[in-house]
C-alpha cells in the first residue's frame, strides 16, 4: 500500500467524523460528503482534472453550510445530538417521542463557525492529496531504456524496427506503438514517442537502419557537420565507391613434376559452408595459360610441358551469382624432370650405339658422368663415360638386351632411362650355313632318290613299325646327384628348398620326361589307342604288362600298365592308369593273371568335375558284379578319414580253383592339382598297404588317373623308405630317373619330387609312432622304462622330439594394436592361416532368411571384411576345421563369442574352466538367468542340469534375421583345476561319450553339399592348456574306435601347428597315453572296448560328404532304399565309353609347392 493511499484513507476518516456516522443511534444516515467521496473513489479521483476537482469541492462545502441543510429523506431524529449516558428510560417508547423533536435553533454560533472551517480544511487537504498523487512522469523517463531490434523482410525488401520495452514500464503502458515497418536500409528515421500516461518532454527516437545483408555492396554514409550559415548556400555530396570485399577460401595447393613433360596439381578445400562455383587454374612459363575446372575437381594434370623447367601455378575459386566474382589466388611452383632422350642404333648384327642428350643444368660439384648398364639373362655389364655416347661390340646374336642409362652429378644419380634392344642374327654365318645347307641338301637329295626304291620295298604297311633314323641321347642331360645319408637328410632338404626350391627344380628338370630310346609301338597301334586315357602317357614296349590273348584277338593282350622295380625287388609294383569303362574288364583280368592281392588307388573317381577313373568295384548294396570272366564280390567296407579299405573276393569263371582275396585301398586326401597337406598321411597309407601285403602276393598295383604322377610319388616314397631302413641313405634322384626309364613322366611335377624328400625327412626325424590298441599296454610299459635310469625314457625322448612350432606362422591380426586388448594371454595368439574370422552385422543381415543348416557362413570370410576373436580352427579326426579352440571370453568379447557360435553353427560348447581362480577372473560369465541380447542375436538359457562332475546348460539362440532358433548345449566340466590334470579321467571320458550324442551323425543320403559348420567348440582360460588336452583326447578316441590304432605323437604335433601352447608339458603328453590305455584295458592279451563305445558317433566329414561322389564309394551297412536316387545326384555313373583318350594336360596338373615345417 503506497503513501498516497494512506493519505486518502486519512481524509476519508475525517469525512466520516464530520458526518457523525459513528454517533450512537446514527448509523443509518450518511452525509452527502460520504456519497460523493465514494463516487470519487469509484471513478478514480486522481484522474479528474483540476476544474472538476474545484467543482466537487464547492459542492461539498455548499452541501453542509450550517448543519441543518439535510437531504429531505433523512429523518429528523438523525440530527446531531451530544452524546449522553444510556438509561433504561431512554429506550422506552414513552421517552423517545419527546426526544425526537426539532433541534433547538438557539445553538452557539461559534460552534457553527468551527464546523464550517473544519470542513474547508478537510476538503482542501483531500484536494492537495489528490493532486499530489496524480502527477504524471515525463515520456523521456518512461522510454529512456528502450532498445531496438531490426528484422529484414526478403519479400518487400524492407526492415521492421521492433521496440523492446522493459517489464516494469510495460505494465503502465497500453496500446503503445511498438513496431515500425517499411524501413529502408541505410536510412535514418526520427520518431517522437508519447503516451497519455506521460507528459512532455517527449522521447525522441532515432533509428539508423542497417544495410541489407542480401545486397552485394552495402555502403552507409553518415555526415555530421556543424556549420554556421551567413547566407543562403546549397550543399552537395558526391561519393564514388570503387571497392569490394571478396570472401576468401583456404585452398591447400600442392604441385610437383611427375615426368619431363607432365606436372600434377592437386588441392583440397576445407569443409565449410562455402561452396565455390568452380576453379580457375593458370600455369605460366613464358606466357600464362588458364583453364576453368569443375567445382568437384581436386586434381589436374598439366601435359606437354618442357623438360627441366620451373612452372608457376596459381589457383583461385570463383562464385557466380548476379556476376562472377573471383577469390584470392593460391600459388605454387614446380619443376619438370630432366628429359633424357635415349637413342639406340644398331651398328651391326651384334653391335649397338647408345646416345642421349645432356642435361641443361648439372647442379653438382663436377660435370658428372654417364652410366650404362647392359643386362641379358643373368649377366650384367657396366660402362661409364663423360659423354653419353656408348658403343657396344661383340654382343650375342639374336638376343634382347636391357639398356639402362642414368646420369650422376657427383652426389646424386638421376632417374634411369631404360630401353630394350635386340641384336640381329649372324648374317655372315647364315650365308655360309645356307650355302653349306644347299650343298648338303643336294647330296642328300641324290641319296634319298637313290634309296626311295629300296625303302619302298622294305616299308611295312604299319607306319608305326618304321625305324627312326635319328635317336636322341637322353642320358647326357642327367646330373650327378650324390645319395643322401640319413644324418644329413634334414640339412640337405633345407639347403635344396631354400631360394624357392631352386636346387630341387634344377634336379627335377634335368630328368627326361620320356626316354626316347625305349620304343612305344604297341600302345600306338590303332586298335589300342582307345584304351589309353591320355594320348601322350603310354607304356614302353619292353616292360608293359602283357595280358593273355583272347581268341587271337589283336590287341587283347594290351593294357596301359607297366612293371616297376622296387628298391631291390624287381617288378614289385605295377603302375597303371585309372581304368576306363572300356578297360575295366582288362584291369580285373590283369589282377587275376598277375596274382595281385593289393590295389592302391591314389585318386578319386571325379576331380574338378572331370572323370579320373571308372568305378571298377561293386557297391555294398550291389554285392557282386561280373567283369568279363572275373567275378568280384565285396564283403567289407571300412571308411577312415584319409582312406577307404574294401575287402574283395575275386573268382574266374574259367578256372575251378578257389577265389582270391584282394584288398582295395583308396587314398582320398590327395587334392586335385596339389599334394597332401602333410607327408605323414602318405607314411600312414604305406603302413596300411604293407600290413595287407605279404611275400607270396603278386605285384602291388598302384594307379591314379594317368598312372604316373601320384602313382610314381607313392612308389618313390615306399621304395626310398625301404632303402633308408636298409642302408641308412637314399638316392631319390637316381630312383626317379629309374622310374622314368620304366614309365614316362613318373613323378610328374616338381612338388611331387619335393614331397618324396619331405616324407623321408618326416620318417627320419620322428619314426613310427603309431601303436595298435592290442599292443598299447605292453608298448606303454616299455616306453616308460628308463634304461639306464640316468637316461630319459623312450616316452620322454618321444616328447622331446616334438617340434614346438613356435612362431612358425604369422600372427599379424591378433597382434594388431586394436586387437591386443581382446587377448587374455599374450602368449596364445591364433595363427592367421586358421583363425576364426567373424562377419560384421551388416554382412549377416544381407544373408537370406532361408539359410539352412547345410549352407556355409564362410563364403565371404576375409581378413579385410572380418572382425577378430581369439579362436582357432583345429584339425579334427574326420575332417579339417571340425573343432574351434578359443579362450574364455572377456567381458568386452562376450558378444563376439556368441556371434561366432551362431555363425559357425556350433552345437556343443565344452567349458573346461571355472569363472574365477582365487581373486582372478579367468572366464567372464557369458550367460545369465534372463534373456540377453548381443546385436541381432538373442541368447536364452532354457535349462540347467547339474551332474557330479559337470553341468549341462541348454541355450536357445534366435537371430532377428532368421526364422528358426538354434539349440546349443554347454557342458561345463568342473573337476579340472587350472594348470593341473583332471582329477578323475573316467568322468571326463564319460562326459565325452555323452556330449558326442548331441553331434550330427553322418548321413549317406545327404548328397554332396560342402558345409563348413563346426559342431563343437572347446574353451578354457586361454584356449590352449585344458583345451589342447581335450582336443587331443577327442581325436585319439575317434582313431581308437575307428581304426583301433592311436598315434599320440602325430595328434599332438598337429595341434601344436594349429594353436600355440597346445599340450606343452610332458605330464600332459603322458596323461594322453594313460587315459587311452585305461579306456581300453587289456584282458588275456586282447583289448576290451568299453560298453559305451557302441554309442560311437562319426562327425560330419568334409572328405566324406564333399568328395563322396568323387570317391565313387557307398556307405557300408544295410541296403539303402534311397541309394539309386542319391547315386544319380552324386553323379557317380561312369562316363560314356565312346570318349576318346585325352591329352595329359587334362591329367594331374602342377600342384602348389609346399614346404614342410
Amino acid at each position: 500500500m503506497t503513501m498516497y493511499m494512506w493519505l486518502k484513507l486519512l481524509a476519508f476518516g475525517f469525512a466520516f467524523l464530520d458526518t457523525q456516522v459513528f454517533v450512537t443511534g446514527r448509523y443509518k444516515n450518511i452525509h452527502i460528503s460520504l456519497i460523493v467521496f465514494s463516487f470519487l473513489l469509484e471513478k478514480h479521483l486522481f484522474e479528474i482534472d483540476i476544474k472538476n476537482k474545484l467543482l466537487l469541492m464547492a459542492l461539498l462545502i455548499a452541501g453542509v453550510p450550517d448543519g441543518r441543510r439535510l437531504i429531505s429523506t433523512i429523518p429528523a431524529d438523525t440530527a446531531f445530538t451530544p452524546a449522553v449516558t444510556r438509561t433504561p428510560a431512554y429506550n422506552s417508547s414513552a421517552v423517545l417521542p419527546a426526544h425526537t423533536t426539532n433541534i433547538s435553533t438557539t445553538e452557539n454560533s461559534s460552534e457553527k463557525l468551527y464546523c464550517f472551517f473544519k470542513k474547508i480544511i478537510i476538503y482542501l487537504l483531500f484536494f492537495f492529496i489528490t493532486v499530489a498523487t496524480t502527477s504524471k512522469p515525463t515520456c523521456e523517463e518512461i522510454f529512456k531504456n528502450i532498445s531496438v531490434n531490426y528484422k529484414y523482410d526478403k519479400n518487400n525488401k524492407s526492415f521492421t524496427a521492433e521496440l523492446n520495452v522493459p517489464d516494469d514500464v510495460l505494465g503502465d503502458l497500453k496500446d503503445y506503438k511498438s513496431k515500425f515497418q517499411g524501413l529502408q536500409g541505410c536510412e535514418n528515421y526520427i520518431f517522437n514517442l508519447s503516451h497519455n500516461s506521460c507528459t512532455t518532454p517527449l522521447k525522441l527516437l532515432k533509428l539508423e537502419v542497417p544495410p541489407g545483408k542480401y545486397q552485394f555492396i552495402s555502403i552507409c554514409i553518415f555526415i555530421n557537420t556543424a556549420y554556421k550559415f551567413n547566407k543562403l548556400q546549397f550543399c552537395s555530396l558526391n561519393f564514388i565507391a570503387n571497392s569490394q570485399l571478396n570472401m576468401a577460401i583456404n585452398i591447400n595447393l600442392s604441385c610437383h613434376g611427375e615426368s619431363d613433360e607432365k606436372g600434377v596439381i592437386s588441392w583440397k578445400s576445407p569443409e565449410s559452408g562455402f561452396t565455390p562455383s568452380g576453379f580457375v587454374l593458370c600455369h605460366e612459363l613464358n606466357s600464362e595459360k588458364c583453364v576453368t575446372l569443375e567445382m568437384n575437381q581436386s586434381k589436374y594434370n598439366l601435359r606437354n610441358l618442357k623438360p627441366f623447367q620451373k612452372y608457376s601455378v596459381s589457383l583461385y575459386a570463383f562464385v557466380i551469382a548476379k556476376i562472377q566474382r573471383n577469390g584470392n589466388a593460391t600459388q605454387c611452383e614446380f619443376q619438370t624432370q630432366a628429359g633424357c632422350k635415349l637413342s639406340v642404333t644398331q651398328m651391326g648384327d651384334n653391335s649397338l650405339s647408345v646416345k642421349c642428350s645432356q642435361p641443361k643444368e648439372i647442379n653438382g660439384p663436377n660435370n658428372g658422368s654417364y652410366y650404362l648398364e647392359v643386362k641379358t639373362g643373368g649377366s650384367l655389364m657396366e660402362k661409364k663415360d663423360k659423354k653419353c655416347e656408348f658403343y657396344l661390340h661383340d654382343l650375342y646374336y639374336s638376343t634382347e638386351y636391357e639398356l639402362k642409362v642414368y646420369f650422376n652429378n657427383g652426389i646424386l644419380s638421376g632417374k634411369p632411362v631404360i630401353k630394350y634392344q635386340s641384336t640381329s642374327y649372324n648374317s655372315k654365318a647364315l650365308i655360309a650355313f645356307l650355302a653349306f645347307l644347299i650343298i648338303v641338301t643336294s647330296i642328300a637329295l641324290l641319296v634319298v632318290l637313290y634309296k626311295i626304291y629300296d625303302l619302298h620295298k622294305k616299308r611295312s604297311s604299319n607306319l608305326d613299325e618304321a625305324q627312326e633314323l635319328v635317336e636322341r641321347d637322353d642320358e647326357k642331360q642327367l646330373m650327378n646327384v650324390e645319395p643322401i645319408h640319413a644324418d644329413n637328410l634334414l640339412e640337405t632338404y633345407k639347403r635344396k628348398i631354400a631360394d624357392e626350391g631352386r636346387l630341387f627344380l634344377a634336379e627335377f628338370q634335368s630328368i627326361p620326361r620320356v626316354f626316347s630310346k625305349f620304343s612305344i609301338k604297341d600302345a600306338r597301334k590303332p586298335f589300342n589307342q582307345n584304351k589309353n586315357r591320355y594320348v601322350d602317357i603310354l607304356p614302353y614296349d619292353y616292360n608293359r604288362v602283357e595280358l593273355s590273348e583272347i581268341n587271337g584277338d589283336a590287341g587283347s593282350n594290351y593294357i596301359n600298365a607297366s612293371y616297376i622295380d622296387g628298391f631291390k625287388e624287381p617288378r614289385k609294383y605295377i603302375a597303371a592308369q585309372g581304368p576306363r569303362d572300356e578297360t575295366v574288364d582288362d584291369f580285373w583280368r590283369m589282377i587275376w593273371e598277375q596274382k595281385a592281392t593289393v590295389i592302391v588307388m591314389v585318386t578319386r573317381c571325379e576331380e574338378g568335375n572331370r572323370n579320373k577313373c571308372a568305378e571298377y568295384w561293386p557297391s555294398m548294396e550291389e554285392g557282386t558284379r561280373a567283369f568279363g570272366d572275373v567275378i568280384v564280390k565285396i564283403y567289407e567296407h571300412k571308411k577312415c578319414p584319409d582312406y577307404i579299405i574294401q575287402k574283395l573276393s575275386i573268382t574266374n569263371k574259367k578256372e575251378k580253383n578257389t577265389g582270391r582275396e584282394v584288398t582295395h585301398i583308396q587314398f582320398t586326401s590327395w587334392p586335385d592339382h596339389g599334394v597332401p597337406e602333410d607327408p605323414h598321411l602318405l607314411l600312414k597309407l604305406r603302413r596300411r598297404v604293407n600290413a595287407f601285403s605279404n611275400f607270396f602276393s603278386g605285384p602291388i598295383v598302384v594307379h591314379c588317373s594317368a598312372g604316373v604322377g601320384r602313382t610314381g610319388t607313392y612308389i618313390g616314397i615306399d621304395a626310398m623308405l625301404e632303402g633308408l631302413e636298409a642302408e641308412g641313405k637314399v638316392d631319390v634322384y637316381g630312383y626317379v630317373v629309374k622310374l622314368r626309364r620304366q614309365r614316362c613322366l613318373m613323378v610328374q611335377v616338381e612338388a611331387q619330387y619335393i614331397l618324396i624328400h619331405q616324407a623321408l625327412v618326416e620318417y627320419n626325424q620322428f619314426g613310427e609312432t603309431e601303436v595298435n590298441l592290442s599292443e598299447l599296454h605292453l608298448c606303454l610299459h616299455n616306453m616308460k622304462k628308463r634304461d639306464p635310469p640316468s637316461e630319459p625314457s623312450p616316452l620322454e625322448a618321444e616328447f622331446q622330439r616334438l617340434p614346438s612350432y613356435r612362431s612358425w606362422r604369422t600372427q599379424h591380426i591378433g597382434n594388431q594394436e586394436e586387437n591386443k586388448k581382446k587377448n587374455r594371454n599374450s602368449n596364445v595368439i591364433p595363427y592367421d592361416f586358421n583363425r576364426v574370422p567373424l562377419k560384421h552385422e551388416l554382412e549377416m543381415s544381407k544373408e537370406s532368411e532361408h539359410d539352412s543348416e547345410e549352407s556355409s557362413d564362410e563364403e565371404s570370410d576375409s581378413e579385410e571384411t572380418s572382425r577378430y576373436i581369439n579362436a582357432s580352427f583345429i584339425m579334427g579326426y574326420w575332417k579339417p576345421e571340425m573343432m574351434i579352440a578359443t579362450q574364455g571370453p572377456l567381458k568386452e568379447t562376450i558378444g563376439d563369442f556368441w556371434q561366432m557360435i551362431f555363425q559357425r553353427k556350433v552345437k556343443v560348447i565344452v567349458m573346461l574352466t571355472e569363472l574365477n581362480h582365487g581373486n582372478q577372473e579367468i572366464c567372464a560369465q557369458y550367460w545369465g538367468e534372463e534373456k540377453k541380447t548381443f546385436g541381432d542375436l538373442e541368447v536364452d538359457l532354457k535349462d540347467t542340469t547339474k551332474h557330479s562332475t559337470y553341468t549341462l546348460r541348454v541355450f536357445e539362440l534366435r537371430h532377428s534375421k532368421r526364422k528358426e532358433p538354434r539349440t546349443v548345449y554347454q557342458y561345463q566340466y568342473t573337476n579340472w583345476s587350472m594348470e593341473q590334470l583332471p582329477a578323475d579321467p573316467k568322468d571326463l571320458i564319460s562326459m565325452i561319450q555323452i556330449l558326442k550324442q548331441k553331434l550330427s551323425k553322418k548321413n549317406s543320403t545327404e548328397g554332396n553339399k560342402y558345409t563348413k559348420s563346426v559342431p563343437i567348440l572347446i574353451h578354457c582360460r586361454d584356449g590352449s592348456q585344458q583345451t589342447g588336452i581335450f582336443c587331443a583326447l577327442l581325436n585319439l578316441l575317434e582313431s581308437a574306435e575307428t581304426e583301433e590304432v592311436v598315434d599320440v605323437f602325430q595328434v599332438v604335433k598337429s595341434l601344436r601347428k594349429s594353436r600355440p601352447g597346445m599340450v606343452s608339458t610332458f605330464e600332459q603328453y603322458q596323461f594322453l597315453y594313460d587315459i587311452i590305455a585305461n579306456t581300453y584295458p587289456a584282458q588275456n592279451g586282447q583289448v576290451k572296448k568299453n560298453s559305451n563305445q557302441e554309442d560311437k558317433v562319426e562327425f560330419d566329414n568334409e572328405v566324406d560328404k564333399a568328395k563322396q561322389d568323387a570317391n565313387c564309394v557307398h556307405q557300408a551297412g544295410a541296403p539303402d532304399k534311397t541309394h539309386q536316387g542319391s547315386k544319380e545326384v552324386e553323379g557317380a555313373e561312369p562316363t560314356s565309353g565312346t570318349e576318346g583318350p585325352e591329352h595329359s594336360a587334362n591329367g594331374p596338373a602342377s600342384p602348389v609347392l609346399t614346404q614342410s615345417s
